[in-house]
């Protein structure tokens, strides 16, 4: 067994070690200082000296989030979901037949049929835009 541990706890993330000691900050860990930064739950010199950190490595961190196209959802992002119900409907003795062949999506103050072969990825784009999410 080496000289260097293989991970440690900070702050409840795991922080791996690699050989000759090179500690890995994961991108959660990263998000997590700079949310607590920004929140001002810790100071700088806090983070510093639990983690036996430079100040600039801790600037380096909110950067790297800044920049990053990972995208995190924390409890002050929003989050936007659509209810998406299936549902076979038979069509009535009087009615006009119900089309399978179509998306059906309806909204508060919509209803659009697509062709079933439309693209999944653009009937979520469509539906985050009728939503106001686009």
């Amino acid at each position: 067994m080496g000289a260097f541990p293989q991970s440690f706890e900070v702050y409840g993330f795991t922080i791996e070690v690699h050989a000759g000691g090179r500690r890995v900050w994961s991108p959660s860990f990263k998000r997590f200082v700079k949310e607590k930064l920004d929140k001002g739950e810790l100071t700088l010199t806090d983070i510093m000296k639990t983690c036996n950190v430079s100040q600039s490595l801790v600037y380096k961190w909110r950067a790297d989030i800044k920049t990053s196209r990972i995208r995190s959802t924390t409890a002050t992002e929003e989050t936007f979901f659509s209810e998406v119900i299936v549902k076979e409907e038979r069509a009535k003795d009087d009615a006009a037949p119900v089309r399978q062949d179509q998306i059906h999506i309806c909204g508060r103050a919509f209803s659009l049929s697509l062709p079933a072969t439309y693209p999944a990825e653009d009937v979520v784009k469509i539906i985050l835009a009728v939503e106001g999410h686009a």
